[in-house]
């Protein structure tokens, strides 16, 4: 199974089956969630193909392609923190071309763990994806959804108390 399949079945078996995104499901099985590979040689490499997903989304009508998972299997981004560096240095890139008008970014890393929180904790568990992955999300899409959405703010401690139930203490 490709780095792309695993990804997927990761967002079906996990994200959604434990709704840790009440948005994803519907795109999802409407087959509007693309995902890309990334199999660059450096950082500057996996830059610039992640720069040009956000090309390819935009140029695709929002009925055909909601949002992409940049996948980016191998090592050059397994480091946790490096791959924090990679995230802040495309959001940046992002506000300097005014793109994050329109995408905006998650970010998943298999060694995922949120500041101040234990490695251990089942928290962290939210953004921990098989591979390192940014989340290419038209900034529109999310604004109609969480407008939609009774109590959006209220996600966050909600996967929290959920992956407590699911994964108890720890890992």
């Amino acid at each position: 199974m490709s780095a792309t399949e695993q990804t997927l079945k990761w967002v079906e078996d996990f994200v959604i089956k434990h709704a840790l995104c009440p948005f994803a499901a519907m795109p999802f099985r409407a087959g509007r969630v693309g995902a890309v590979e990334v199999k660059a040689q450096d950082e500057e490499e996996a830059f610039y193909a992640a720069l040009a997903q956000v090309q390819a989304l935009l140029e695709e009508e929002p009925a055909t392609l909601e949002t992409t998972l940049v996948v980016f299997p191998g090592s050059l981004l397994a480091s946790f923190e490096t791959f924090l560096d990679f995230v802040f240095t495309f959001e940046d890139a992002l506000s300097e071309t005014g793109a994050d008008e329109l995408v905006q970014l998650a970010h998943f890393h298999p060694n995922y763990c949120f500041e101040g929180v234990v490695e251990d904790d089942p928290s962290n568990r939210t953004n921990r994806a098989p591979f390192p992955v940014v989340q290419l999300l038209r900034t529109g899409s999310v604004a109609a959804a969480v407008a939609s959405y009774p109590d959006a703010e209220g996600i966050p401690e909600r996967n929290i108390d959920r992956m407590q139930e699911v994964f108890g203490g720890g890992d």
